[in-house]
């Protein structure tokens, strides 16, 4: 259950609600909160996917996401707003699988698909003078959302460098690719869909998806090999009376490897 209270060290909450495996967390935004200034805000909403058939401009189907709204919270703690988020998303991540969750015989889409998103998240610490980052943390994000008709038995491959020199084979145990970039996972943990024995054993993500749910599959970290950021920019706002003029300056970095690219 997902308990919020008004300030810390209170008994009671003001709401309390389960998390289901069809919640999922709103883009965070930006609102206005006073005159002086904005609040970080965020939805959790209920989302049902569902088939519907598209006629304009030409016939289609298409999966639709209704979202209803189970609660809004903002805050002008950007570090609270943060904590929030990860606490809910890790939530969410480990809600127990259902029989009658995943993928079954039953089902029978006019228009079979599986989506995957991949995200990475960078946070660090940049010196002041030469822009050096002093500490970083990548965090990448593995989601999925599957409409598949009958019982689905998935595998996922990455580009992850203990199967550099096996991924061009006929086994099926790996899976083929054709990157010339390699990453090294670092605290992989994933949902419970997932079959971590044989990812132990072999590196493939091997899971039976949920049906018309966006689940986080799994999420990891890696090293960031850059000693700067691709660019920094610097922005000066001055107030006159009642104008205020805002001056933003872009600088790439010449030390970032994609930066020495020649354009093409």
């Amino acid at each position: 259950y997902l308990q919020l209270y008004y300030e810390k060290g209170l008994e009671k909450p003001f709401r309390e609600f389960k998390l289901e495996i069809c919640h999922e967390i709103s883009e965070p935004r930006l609102q206005n909160y006073d005159e002086n200034g904005r609040i970080h805000s965020l939805r959790i909403d209920r989302v049902t996917y569902k088939e519907k058939k598209k006629y304009q401009p030409k016939p289609a189907v298409a999966h639709v996401a209704e979202r209803e709204q189970v609660i809004k919270l903002g805050t002008t703690n950007y570090d609270d707003f943060l904590s929030f988020i990860r606490a809910v998303q890790d939530r969410l991540m480990d809600l127990p699988v259902l029989s009658m969750d995943l993928c079954t015989v039953g089902l029978n889409y006019l228009e079979e698909e599986i989506a995957v998103d991949v995200r990475d998240e960078f946070s660090g610490l940049v010196s002041k003078g030469d822009n050096q980052i002093l500490q970083h943390r990548v965090l990448t994000r593995v989601h999925i959302l599957s409409f598949l008709s009958g019982l689905a038995e998935c595998r996922l491959g990455l580009n992850d460098v203990l199967v550099k020199g096996n991924e061009i084979v006929s086994r099926q145990d790996i899976m083929p690719t054709t990157t010339t970039k390699w990453i090294k996972l670092h605290e992989c943990h994933f949902h419970r869909c997932v079959d971590e024995d044989v990812f132990n054993s072999s590196r493939v993500i091997l899971f039976n998806p949920l049906d018309a749910c966006r689940l986080e599959l799994m999420m990891f970290t890696t090293v960031f090999a850059e000693k700067t950021l691709p660019f920094t920019l610097r922005t000066v706002a001055s107030i006159s009376g009642a104008e205020v003029e805002v001056q933003s300056w872009l600088r790439m970095s010449s030390g970032f490897s994609s930066n020495c690219d020649p354009l093409t």
